[in-house]
């Protein structure tokens, strides 16, 4: 065996086995390191703080993507999705309004939640009246208009749950990319 066939053999014994733990430690420490840097300097220096604090730490974070990942790993152990309907109602029935659906249904009737997701806002919408914003795992949000809520903000809600209850009538919009998605009408 020559020196550079040993040469080879050993750095490739040594990437096989060490070069997981290895590159995870490395990025361990890149991280510690960088968040160090963004402490002192944001000591020193008042705007760094200031865009650190604006463009970090209040920030919406979409957490989609975690959840599309770990989908990915887990969905083998769960059941087909069936698809939740927002009443319990049978006949209900519903027309195009805005951007989304308009429905009517009982009085004080509750409503379900069709997407499992996070809660990331409630409060008054022109034209939806109290509205309830949820981010679904899928990366689309939904718009559950007229609702008085039952869930509070940052709530990871279950497809299914209640998350309030309507009058008459409430909303339903779905967005992707701060765009309606066309829905078609579930009568």
């Amino acid at each position: 065996m020559t020196y550079e066939e040993y040469k080879n053999k050993r750095i490739s014994n040594k990437r096989s086995s060490s070069g997981i733990l290895s590159n995870i430690l490395n990025k361990f420490f890149t991280i510690i390191i960088f968040t160090m840097l963004v402490v002192i300097i944001s000591n020193y220096s008042p705007k760094f703080k200031s865009f650190v604090i604006d463009k970090v730490l209040n920030s919406t974070f979409d957490f989609s993507f975690i959840n599309k990942s770990l989908n990915k790993v887990t969905n083998i152990f769960k059941r087909e999705q069936t698809i939740v309907n927002v009443s319990k109602n049978e006949n209900i029935s519903s027309e195009k309004y805005k951007d989304g659906i308009k429905y009517f249904i009982k009085e004080n009737e509750n409503i379900y939640l069709k997407e499992s997701g996070i809660v990331t806002y409630i409060g008054e919408k022109e034209g939806y009246n109290n509205t309830i914003i949820i981010q679904q795992s899928n990366g689309y949000y939904a718009w559950y208009g007229n609702v008085k809520e039952n869930v509070k903000l940052y709530d990871y809600v279950e497809s299914g749950s209640i998350i309030g209850t309507a009058s008459d009538e409430y909303y339903y919009v779905l967005l992707k990319d701060d765009k309606p998605v066309l829905i078609e009408n579930e009568d």
